[in-house]
C-alpha cells in the first residue's frame, strides 16, 4: 500500500482538541542567504528524481531498500564523464563521483552511506525523509544543481517533470526518465470529529476538508471508488468503529489518511489494561497469499511452520493509536507491522512489531507507555502473544517484574523489557490480550545503558532449523575473542582478567539466575541475545527474554545443565572455574533469594500481576483458547503461585550440591537511624533493617550508601571501621550495624 504525501507547500494546520489528522510538515524554506556559491554557468546535468523514504520500492545489491536519487544529462546533453563532478547533502562535505561515463541513461545514486562505486554508486550520506538538501556540485566546486527535497513519506518520488519543474510521482522510475504520471502536489488531509476513543454509541462522526471527501469502514485506505463520507455517520452501539477518510481535489495526489477508532465499551477503559488499535489494508495482513499473517502458499504442513508468510520478514503498512488506561489517547501515527518472535509466532495469535520510522509519520512512538519507566521515546514496540499462550499468558511478564525492586527500578545487572498489558484490535475486531514490551533491540542499550546504539556488537542466537547466530551490528572479532577464552583455564588470573575484560560478569552471572528461577529449558542453545559497546571498555551483557518454556516441575534442576559447561555465546560453565567469580554467582543468588524471589515477595507480584489482566482474561480465552474456561486460567495462575513459592527452596539446594557449599550463615544490617542511608550488596540494595540468608564461607561484600543529607560515620556489631565499605568472610552468623550522621 502506498501513502500519498502532503502537498509541498501545504504547513501544518491548527486543529481543535476534539479533531483527528495525521501529522503534517512542510518542505524546507528555500534559501535565503546560502552559504554556497552557484556556478555561473548552465550545467550540463542535473538533479532528475529523489526519493528519501524507500520501504517499499529498489533494492541496493545487498538487498536493502537504501534511498537513492538521480542524475541526468540536461536534455540533447552529450554523454560526458563524471570526474571532477560531486554530490552531497552539505556543500562543504562533498562526494566525488567516479570517472565514469554518464550517457543518456539517468543515473542512479544510493544515499545509503555505505560510501563505495562499485559494483552501485553509494554515496556516504543519507537523506532525511523529514526534509533535506541535496547537491550536485561541479569541476571547480561551485553548485551546479541544488533542491531542497520536501517532507517525503514512503516510496514516493520527488521528480523533474518534463519541463524541468518539480512535481510528485507515485510511481518512482529508478534509473529510467521520468515518464510515469506527476502531479504538483496532494490534496490536505481531511479531520475527523470526535476526538478517537472512548465515546457513547450513536455518537455523530463528522468530516472537514478539502475536495471530496471519501471514507472506508473496514480499514482500506479509501480510493476514488469509495463513497463520499455521508451527512450523517455515526458510532454504532457495542462498536469499535474505524473510519479511514481521505480527500480528493482534481489536479492533485489524493490526500494522506485520517485513521481513527471509536470504542463504546467503559468497561474495557475502565479494566486498567492499556488498548491498541491497529488499522491495516486487510490484504496485506490477511490475503492467502501475500497477507504477513498468513501460512501462505510454501509453508511445511507442522509446528511452527518454517517457510510460511509470516516467517518472512515482511513489513507492511498500519495506523497505530494507543489508549492509556482510562482510555486517554497517546499515541495516533502511522507506523510498519511485522509478525514477531521466535516459534510462538507460529500461534493462531500472532506477535507483532510495530515500528515508527520517519517514512511513514514521527520517527519514534511518544509516550510513557510502560507505568514504571521514565522513557517517553520508542522506535518499536513489541506485541508478545504471552509465551505461555492460554495458560496464565503472564509468565514473561512475572519473570521481568521479579528482577525489579519494590519500587519498581529494574536491576541493573538485568537488561530486561518493560511490560504492561494491553488489548489489541484490528480494524476494529478484537485480538486478543498481549504483552505489550519493550523491543530488545541496538536502541534498548542507548535507553537503558547510555550506549551508542550506531556503535555496538548485537549478536543474537535464534533457531530455525538450526541455530541461526547473526550479528545485527558490529562484528564478531570480541566475540570469537570471548568464546576463545572460554576454553581456557579462567582459575588463572591472567586468563580472568582477559575474559572480564570483555564479560559483564555480574550480568552473565544475573541472567543465569534469570532463566534458572523460571526453569526455562530453552536457553543454553537458544534465545540468546548480547550486546556490547565496541570500545576499549565494552562488555558484553546478556538480555533477559522468552520464558514460554518456564513453569516446570518447582524441583527441575536447571543448574545442573548451566554449571555442566559453556556454549557460544555462553561461557557460564568456564567462568564458574574461576574461584571469585563462584563465590559472585553464589551471592547474586543470595541477593535475590533474600530480596525479589523470596517466596513472598514473588507470590505478592505474581498475584499483581495476575489482578491487572483477570478482568479482560475471559475475553482472551474466549477469542483465542476455544471459550475455555476462567477456571482453568485461574488453576494455571495457583500452579504459577505454588511454583514461585516452592523454587527457592529447590534453586537453594541444588546451589549448595552443584557448587560444593557447606550450609548457610544469617546476615543482619541494621542502621543508626534506620533513615540514615541503605547498602548495597552484590547486585540489590537493601534498606534497614535486613535479614538474609547466605552461604558458610562465602565471603559478603557490603558498601553502606548514606541518604541524602547523612554521612557515614562507622560500623557496629560484628564488624567495625570506618570505610563505608567491608567484607565479611560468613563463617558463622552475623549481625551488623552502620552508624550515620546527619549533617
Amino acid at each position: 500500500m502506498l501513502l500519498a504525501l502532503l502537498a509541498c507547500a501545504s504547513g501544518p494546520a491548527t486543529l481543535a482538541p476534539d479533531e483527528v489528522t495525521p501529522d503534517t510538515a512542510s518542505a524546507l524554506p528555500s534559501d535565503t542567504a546560502p552559504t554556497w556559491t552557484a556556478c555561473a554557468e548552465p550545467a550540463p546535468l542535473r538533479l532528475n528524481e529523489v526519493v528519501a523514504a524507500n520501504l517499499h520500492g529498489a533494492t541496493d545489491e545487498d538487498g536493502d531498500t537504501s534511498d537513492w536519487f538521480e542524475l541526468r544529462l540536461v536534455d540533447g546533453g552529450a554523454p560526458m564523464s563524471l570526474a571532477g563532478w560531486a554530490v552531497s547533502d552539505d556543500p562543504a562535505t562533498p562526494w566525488a563521483l567516479p570517472d565514469q561515463e554518464l550517457g543518456a541513461t539517468p543515473l542512479l545514486v544510493w544515499a545509503s552511506g555505505k560510501d563505495r562505486t562499485s559494483p552501485a554508486l553509494h554515496a556516504t550520506f543519507s537523506l532525511d525523509a523529514l526534509g533535506d538538501e541535496l547537491f550536485l556540485l561541479g569541476t571547480d566546486g561551485c553548485v551546479a544543481d541544488h533542491v531542497s527535497s520536501p517532507r517525503m513519506y514512503e516510496d514516493v518520488a520527488y521528480g523533474r517533470t518534463a519541463d524541468g519543474t518539480w512535481a510528485w510521482f507515485l510511481e518512482a522510475t529508478p534509473g529510467a526518465e521520468n515518464t510515469t504520471e506527476s502531479r504538483p502536489g496532494f490534496a490536505d488531509p481531511p479531520k475527523l470529529s470526535p476526538a478517537a476513543g472512548f465515546v457513547a454509541g450513536g455518537t455523530p462522526i463528522s468530516t472537514r476538508g478539502e475536495g471530496t471527501i471519501r471514507y472506508s469502514t473496514d480499514g482500506r485506505v479509501p480510493t476514488a471508488s469509495d463513497a463520499e463520507f455521508p451527512a450523517a455517520l455515526a458510532v454504532p452501539e457495542g462498536g469499535p468503529f474505524v473510519v479511514r477518510a481521505r480527500a480528493f481535489v482534481d489536479g492533485l495526489w489524493p490526500s494522506r489518511t485520517t485513521t481513527a477508532t471509536w470504542l463504546t465499551d467503559t468497561s474495557i477503559a475502565d479494566s486498567g489494561v492499556t488498548v491498541i488499535a491497529l488499522t491495516a489494508e486487510p490484504a496485506d495482513l490477511f490475503d492467502p497469499e501475500t497477507g504477513i499473517y498468513e501460512l501462505g502458499p510454501d509453508y511445511e504442513p507442522w509446528y511452527p511452520y518454517f517457510g510460511a508468510n509470516f516467517w518472512e520478514v515482511w513489513e507492511r503498512d498500519v495506523h497505530v493509536e494507543v489508549f492509556a488506561p482510562g482510555g486517554v489517547p497517546t499515541v495516533a501515527q502511522d507506523g510498519g507491522i511485522q509478525i514477531a518472535g521466535g516459534y510462538s509466532r507460529a500461534f493462531d495469535q500472532r506477535n507483532f512489531d510495530l515500528i515508527a520510522r520517519t517514512a511513514y509519520g514521527p520517527e519514534t512512538f511518544s509516550a510513557q507507555v510502560f507505568p514504571e519507566e521514565s522513557i517517553d521515546e520508542f522506535h518499536t514496540l513489541y506485541l508478545r502473544n504471552g509465551g505461555d499462550w492460554c495458560s496464565t499468558q503472564i509468565v514473561d511478564a512475572t519473570v521481568q517484574e521479579l528482577f525489579r525492586d519494590d519500587a519498581g527500578v529494574r536491576s541493573e545487572a538485568v537488561d530486561a523489557q518493560a511490560y504492561t498489558p494491553a488489548l489489541v484490535y484490528i480494524n476494529g475486531e478484537f485480538w486478543g490480550l498481549y504483552e505489550l514490551k519493550e523491543r530488545l533491540d541496538e536502541q534498548w542499550p542507548a535507553a537503558h545503558r547510555g550506549a551508542d546504539p550506531d556503535n555496538l556488537d548485537f549478536l543474537k542466537l535464534g533457531w530455525t532449523h538450526e541455530p541461526n547466530w547473526t550479528a545485527e551490528s558490529g562484528d564478531w572479532v570480541a566475540f570469537d575473542a570471548m568464546n576463545t577464552l572460554a576454553t581456557t583455564d579462567l582459575s588463572d588470573d591472567a586468563a580472568w582478567a582477559d575474559f572480564s575484560a570483555l564479560v559483564d560478569t555480574d550480568n552473565l552471572a544475573a541472567t543465569t539466575v534469570v532463566q534458572g528461577w523460571i526453569g526455562n529449558t530453552d536457553w543454553w542453545g537458544n534465545n540468546l541475545r548480547l550486546w556490547r559497546e565496541r570500545n576499549d571498555d565494552g562488555r558484553f551483557r546478556w538480555m533477559a527474554y522468552d520464558f514460554g518454556h518456564g513453569w516446570p516441575d518447582y524441583s527441575y534442576d536447571h543448574l545442573a545443565t548451566t554449571t555442566s559447561g559453556s556454549w557460544p555465546g555462553l561461557p557460564i560453565g568456564a567462568a564458574l572455574e574461576n574461584p571469585a567469580f563462584r563465590d559472585r554467582f553464589v551471592n547474586i543468588h543470595g541477593d535475590y533469594l533474600n530480596t525479589s524471589l523470596r517466596a513472598e515477595v514473588a507470590s505478592a507480584r505474581l498475584q499483581k500481576l495476575a489482578a491487572e489482566v483477570r478482568p479482560v482474561m475471559k475475553l482472551q480465552r474466549d477469542r483465542w483458547c476455544g471459550g475455555a474456561p476462567m477456571r482453568d486460567w485461574e488453576s494455571a495462575i495457583d500452579y504459577a503461585d505454588t511454583f514461585t513459592r516452592e523454587r527457592p527452596r529447590y534453586i537453594d539446594a541444588q546451589l549448595q550440591d552443584h557448587l560444593g557449599l557447606h550450609g548457610h550463615a544469617a546476615l543482619r544490617i541494621d542502621a543508626d537511624p534506620p533513615e540514615g542511608g541503605t547498602f548495597h550488596l552484590a547486585v540489590v540494595s537493601v534498606s534497614a533493617p535486613f535479614e538474609g540468608t547466605y552461604y558458610q564461607g562465602v565471603p559478603v561484600t557490603i558498601t553502606a550508601e548514606p541518604a541524602s543529607g547523612y554521612t557515614f560515620a562507622g560500623w557496629s556489631g560484628d564488624a567495625s571501621g570506618a570505610g563505608e565499605t567491608i567484607t565479611l568472610p560468613m563463617v558463622k552468623d552475623v549481625a551488623v550495624g552502620a552508624v550515620f550522621v546527619k549533617e
